[in-house]
């Protein structure tokens, strides 16, 4: 069982606070949303209106997927029951979550969760707190992906034509699951991983492994079936998709492996709002993204010994590997991602290089490589 790291501690007292706060007030108090920094009130004013529309999130069986459900409640609550959010997820829809970008902008999906992996390909900008192996910690992670949240919150809006990101969600660190182990170098040669990223790609395709990619749905059957020999996802993540059932060996997890997806509203929906909706939302938005951290955090506790009571053999990376880990972070994770940003001078290599490159320790040259300072 892993110790929690000191970045948690604040949080989850936060977490307390806030649920005091909660405890001695009624609906018709203020809350101050991060969005803006200012205090804004949360009681509904409009009456006779109704909004009814689907939250796209990545797979019901996620924990973010689970905990979202209190936001919706709330704001059904404090919107007198004019704003109804019901859950859909990615399967459901039939969709990867690839093009989650276009489908925003485009109408298609009114409310959905972006995940900076699966949107990568097309958007290299928003992997630049979550590129693999660049981590020694968690708390290192958090310091990143909270440095850049303004940034992402512009960058989604203009992306998606006007959108707007009112909470996030996160998901705790990965392991690679497998059905042989993995305690060298040797023992990642041909492994065939699925991958959900072009960052852990390159990492895993680093390590000597074969990336391969695939809707998260699909992971268990082609698991089975042999298709793949093992894959890459968060602990909570594998125990809702019941991997201890398809794999042996848990090994991780890798260090500073937390994501952080975007819950955003197209333009057009978000723009139809009354205002007073709009704040009750984004104030609500503020306490989910709370509770979201708290959760993948308590899962990151938790999830590891869940799988080990189910069966699987646990691994930690050693010291010897987690060098290599990081030397895979500094020769392919990150020199690739630039080149797919578009190079040293873009605006992606520029926003890392400011923002997240002081607290990995690894910048990008301006020939493209990357120097360790």
């Amino acid at each position: 069982m892993r110790k929690l790291q000191k970045f948690t501690i604040p949080v989850l007292i936060g977490i307390f606070l806030l649920i005091l706060a909660a405890c001695g007030g009624d609906d018709d108090s203020s809350t101050t949303s991060s969005d803006s920094g200012s205090t804004t009130t949360t009681a509904a004013t409009t009456t006779g209106e109704s909004f009814e529309f689907q939250y796209v999130c990545v797979n019901r069986t996620l924990l973010p997927c689970k905990v979202i459900q209190e936001f919706m409640d709330a704001v059904r609550a404090k919107t007198d029951g004019q704003v109804d959010i019901q859950l859909t997820s990615y399967p459901e829809l039939g969709i990867s979550g690839f093009d989650m970008i276009r489908l925003l902008e485009d109408g298609t999906i009114g409310m959905g969760e972006i995940y900076s992996g699966f949107v990568g390909g097309e958007f290299p900008i928003f992997e630049a707190a979550n590129l693999w192996g660049a981590y020694a910690s968690v708390d290192e992670w958090f310091e990143a992906s909270e440095a850049l949240q303004e940034d992402i919150k512009s960058l989604v809006t203009r992306e998606t034509g006007g959108g707007r990101i009112v909470g996030f969600n996160y998901y705790s660190g990965n392991y690679f699951f497998t059905k042989k182990p993995l305690n060298t170098l040797a023992d990642f040669k041909g492994v065939k991983t699925r991958s959900h990223s072009n960052v852990l790609s390159d990492l895993v395709n680093h390590m000597g492994a074969n990336a391969q990619t695939m809707a998260f749905a699909d992971v268990y059957p082609a698991l089975e079936r042999g298709v793949l020999d093992g894959a890459v996802t968060c602990g909570s993540c594998a125990v809702g998709q019941k991997w201890f059932e398809v794999t042996d060996y848990l090994t991780g997890p890798v260090p500073g492996t937390f994501a952080e997806t975007f819950i955003t509203f197209n333009a057009t929906l978000w723009n139809s709002l009354p205002e007073d909706f709009q704040n009750i939302i984004l104030a609500e938005g503020v306490l989910h993204s709370d509770r979201a951290k708290a959760a993948a955090l308590q899962a990151d506790i938790e999830a590891e010994g869940q799988l080990i009571e189910l069966g699987m053999e646990h691994s930690n990376f050693s010291s010897e590997m987690l060098a290599l880990l990081k030397e895979g972070a500094r020769l392919s994770v990150i020199p690739n991602w630039a080149e797919r940003a578009g190079g040293p001078e873009s605006e992606a290599v520029k926003l890392y290089n400011t923002k997240v490159a002081p607290i990995t320790g690894l910048y990008v040259a301006s020939d493209g490589s990357v120097d360790e300072k």
